[in-house]
């Protein structure tokens, strides 16, 4: 995967958190941006969510990821635990659902990450060719080759990190 990751902010200045409707407006046209690239306009993606429990049984998601992603599946369950080296049981259970994107049909799910109330989201192609992951402060993206990854800087530059690592 060298060379096909990116991180793009989701406001100018590297700030996290938008204040207005203005800035708002700007984070989800970033998302819609970088995914109208990566996707194109109805192109079927795979929107995943989590949840989390003690159980190994899939449960947990939070409610407003019910409202907006109701028939999503349960599609694998990790065991937490056994990952951090925690003796107290829990799990990350993991829900794909596929749509048809189109520009703004994933800005209340853009919103609530950025308002940081939902995380652990992903938007990837069905053939896991590319992976969007927003984030409250912006969004990675692993594209489908190193080259694709190379035009999105360069067609984005203004979005990206000042830091060397790209963070």
């Amino acid at each position: 995967m060298p060379g096909r990751w990116v991180r793009f902010h989701g406001l100018p200045g590297s700030k996290r958190y938008p204040d207005d409707e203005s800035e708002y407006r700007e984070v989800l046209t970033r998302h819609n941006t970088i995914l109208r690239d990566l996707a194109g306009p109805g192109s079927k993606v795979v929107l995943l969510t989590t949840g989390y429990s003690e159980s190994p049984e899939p449960s947990g998601r939070p409610p407003e990821l019910v409202d907006l992603d109701g028939d999503a599946t349960p599609w694998r369950t990790l065991a937490m635990h056994a990952i951090n080296g925690e003796d107290d049981p829990s799990y990350w259970h993991v829900y794909a659902g596929v749509r048809e994107w189109r520009r703004g049909g994933l800005d209340t799910i853009f919103r609530l990450v950025a308002d940081d109330v939902i995380s652990n989201v992903m938007i990837v192609s069905p053939r896991c060719r590319w992976l969007l992951h927003p984030y409250d402060g912006g969004m990675d993206v692993i594209a489908g080759s190193p080259g694709a990854c190379r035009r999105l800087k360069r067609k984005y530059a203004p979005w990206l990190s000042s830091r060397p690592d790209g963070l």
